[in-house]
């Protein structure tokens, strides 16, 4: 069954339309290449801690509607409750680490959290924007601290989302519902 998109279209053919654009979408600081992934998005030149990298832009969409993407559904971002963006490139392309080197602030930008070398994978750990209890994915990211599976924030061990809320990593809907448990149970 086709349901239609806001846009004219049908959500697939969006998703297709998005990927050809996705050789022209790149910043003066990163780009999209080849990774151990499929694709990933990779620094172009030494970043300091702390640059803007890129922003996460996409269309809007419901948890419904990701939820008819199927196995495109990865390719949204959750940005509260029940709202989503389908993703863009570069962003599209960050891919996940339980070691990231980068991280998301509450303006959606992906910014580094140390010095990246030119030519250095730009990574984000994907539970820091989700909080829905439907996606989960297989993590192959080989890292020493590698948790396996890609789920929900609140589902990550207690001391790693400690890191992620003191490093301002985490998208600010997830952050309040933490603050909100933990106040509620103290």
């Amino acid at each position: 069954m086709k349901v239609p998109h806001q846009c004219g279209t049908f959500y697939l053919e969006c998703v297709l339309v998005m990927c050809t654009k996705q050789l022209e979408m790149v910043t003066d600081k990163a780009e999209i290449r080849s990774s151990k992934f499929g694709k990933g998005l990779f620094a172009k030149k030494d970043v300091e801690k702390g640059t803007i990298l890129c922003k996460a832009t996409g269309r809007p969409m419901t948890y419904e509607e990701t939820v008819f993407l199927q196995e495109r559904e990865s390719h949204t971002l959750q940005i509260d409750f029940d709202k989503y963006i389908l993703c863009d490139p570069p962003f599209l392309y960050s891919n996940h680490s339980c070691n990231p080197n980068c991280g998301l602030n509450s303006n959606l930008e992906l910014f580094a959290l140390k010095d990246i070398k030119a030519g250095d994978e730009l990574f984000w750990d994907y539970s820091t924007s989700m909080l829905e209890r439907h996606w989960t994915m297989k993590c192959i990211c080989g890292e020493k601290n590698c948790r396996d599976i890609i789920n929900d924030f609140d589902l990550i061990p207690t001391n790693v989302q400690q890191k992620y809320l003191e490093k301002n990593i985490v998208l600010p809907f997830i952050a309040h519902f933490i603050n909100y448990q933990r106040a509620k149970s103290a």
